[in-house]
């Protein structure tokens, strides 16, 4: 089969990290187009001799233009979206509307929340929410990372049930998932999280909580992995709650596994109706002790008390009081229990069985 993923941006995301786990593990031939950005991860697909199409650097009616070309000229057998936005949404339907022996397909990768869709523009929210009515409606089929976004879409959009496959993102096994957390020290624990900085995203949540735990003694540092617009408020959070010298913000790294290793939690804190969360299962896969908020997808990964923590979003003090528990089972050597379920459930989410999935999918 001959597939082309369609993207916004080629950055380093969990999107395009999955985009790249399919274009280096499928049996299926994937190319992939790039609208409005490159990116590291496009890079390095292009650099493993994937075919990637660079079109942000035309004008927005060539840009089009030469989609259109490329579709009726390699002859797909699928077309898969990924990306969230009017302007991708009217690239996807157009290739629809000139190819109508393609399968077309849209990737569900976060939930429908009007919360945070809405942007308060009367035309412009209209315009979005038309174009994704008539993608969700148009496609052949409709694939969710959780069982949350599938539900968030069947009921706005009224899409049968049947016509929304859920699969879940996976992850490569790590044979050295756990083996460096006994040799840790315990002070100063470290805290990791890894995700855009963003307000849904919680982090000033995680920043607060952390302040918490130092005003009452624990040796805790916490480290930042990722960026956002939000970076800046951040960094200026930490400076005013005094803690600058606890929190480091290391932005984007393809590095995370040295992270991971290092750190003994890892928390995502997130405020809005989370889709997943594929870098919980990579942590969980470290067997970190992992504490996220009970939003969206999230409980679909972590039990309670048994791989994980989940938590109120939204809460400072909740987390903080769940963060000195996981300290205190460090301190006390009580984390192996739940090291051991949290390797067991990241074992589930595997990348072959994903890729197995899609491919079945698109036939």
């Amino acid at each position: 089969m001959k597939i082309l993923h369609l993207l916004s941006a080629g950055g380093i995301g969990g999107i395009e990290v999955l985009c790249r786990d399919i274009s280096r593990l499928s049996r299926d031939d994937n190319e992939f187009c790039c609208l409005f950005k490159g990116g590291e991860i496009a890079e390095q697909m292009n650099d493993d001799g994937v075919p990637v199409y660079f079109l942000y650097k035309e004008n927005k009616i060539k840009r089009l233009f030469y989609l259109l070309q490329i579709v009726r000229r390699n002859k797909y057998d699928a077309v898969v979206v990924h990306h969230e936005g009017f302007g991708i949404y009217l690239a996807y339907l157009l290739c629809m509307l000139f190819n109508r022996d393609i399968k077309f397909i849209k990737y569900l990768h976060c939930s429908f929340e009007p919360e945070y869709f809405y942007i308060n523009n009367w035309l412009k929210d209209r315009l979005n929410y038309v174009v994704l009515n008539l993608a969700v409606k148009k496609s052949h089929k409709l694939i969710a990372v959780s069982e949350f976004v599938k539900k968030s879409y069947v009921e706005e959009f009224r899409v049968p049930d049947d016509k929304v496959t859920v699969i879940y993102n996976g992850i490569r096994e790590n044979k050295e998932c756990c083996s460096q957390n006994e040799e840790k020290s315990k002070k100063p624990i470290v805290i990791l999280y890894v995700g855009r900085l963003v307000q849904v995203k919680g982090v000033h949540v995680l920043i607060e909580a952390t302040k918490l735990l130092l005003d009452q003694g624990y040796e805790v540092e916490l480290e930042v992995l990722g960026d956002g617009p939000d970076r800046a408020e951040y960094e200026e959070l930490t400076e005013k709650l005094e803690i600058k010298a606890n929190v480091r913000f290391r932005g984007y790294r393809l590095d995370k596994d040295a992270f991971l290793d290092r750190a003994h939690i890892f928390c995502y804190p997130s405020v809005w109706q989370e889709a997943f969360g594929i870098s919980v299962i990579e942590a969980m896969q470290k067997g970190l002790v992992c504490v996220a908020s009970a939003v969206g997808g999230i409980p679909e990964i972590i039990t309670d008390g048994q791989d994980g923590y989940l938590v109120e979003a939204g809460d400072k003090k909740k987390l903080a009081d769940v963060l000195k528990k996981i300290i205190s089972d460090y301190q006390e050597d009580r984390v192996s229990a739940v090291q051991k379920a949290a390797i067991k459930r990241a074992k589930e989410f595997d990348v072959e069985k994903m890729i197995n999935a899609l491919s079945e999918i698109y036939r």
